[in-house]
């Protein structure tokens, strides 16, 4: 009798475990808003990315209208002031430009196009390669709309300086990058991608 109470006890809370399970299966997790950073780290390897996040639709801010302050004279013992206040027109400064909000889509497409592209001319070093040296790196690469190399630097070293020099020539071979898609509102681009030098 106890081998079947401890039998049926066992099968409800498998029974328990196995329903909790599934109900967190089917419990949706919301993934945390995208943020826009000025720097790109790009995945030396193209993968899938699905993008869940909305883009929200920023408002030009509304011109500001002419602030009228006015300016009293100074009183001084010596001198008589006129007896109105004069009215002086101040312009407040100009609101900073907004950005327009970026595609997230259009952006990781791009991103993902600039690692085919960089690794598209990538060369092993063949000594490297004969003495079996492998090595990963980090470029930091900036551009400009047109897709035009204006500063590469090797970010982190990959630990062998045939692997560095190959990094830095994969950049150069890579001049001219694809360039910015034409509803990006930036004039140009600084990103990271990390370079692998591995045999297999």
């Amino acid at each position: 009798m106890t081998i079947t109470r401890l039998h049926m006890s066992v099968t409800i809370l498998i029974a328990l475990v196995m329903h909790v399970g599934i109900a967190m299966w089917f419990v949706p997790s919301t993934p945390p808003p995208l943020a826009q950073p000025l720097r790109i780290n790009l995945l030396a390897v193209v993968a899938k990315t699905t993008v869940n996040a909305s883009v929200a639709v920023a408002e030009p801010p509304p011109k500001p209208k002419p602030v009228i302050q006015e300016v009293l004279p100074e009183l001084q013992s010596d001198v008589k002031s006129p007896p109105e206040a004069l009215q002086k027109i101040v312009q407040p400064s100009p609101p900073e430009p907004s950005t327009a909000p970026l595609d997230a889509v259009a952006t990781v497409r791009y991103e993902q196009l600039l690692v085919a592209w960089l690794e598209k001319h990538k060369k092993y070093p063949r000594r490297a390669k004969r003495l079996r040296i492998e090595g990963e790196g980090m470029l930091r690469i900036l551009i400009d709309r047109t897709g035009r190399t204006r500063h590469v630097t090797l970010q982190q070293r990959t630990g062998n300086r045939l692997l560095d020099k190959a990094a830095l020539e994969m950049a150069q071979r890579a001049d001219p990058f694809p360039p910015m898609p034409e509803n990006d509102p930036r004039r140009q681009l600084e990103f990271s991608v990390p370079v692998a030098f591995v045999l297999r």
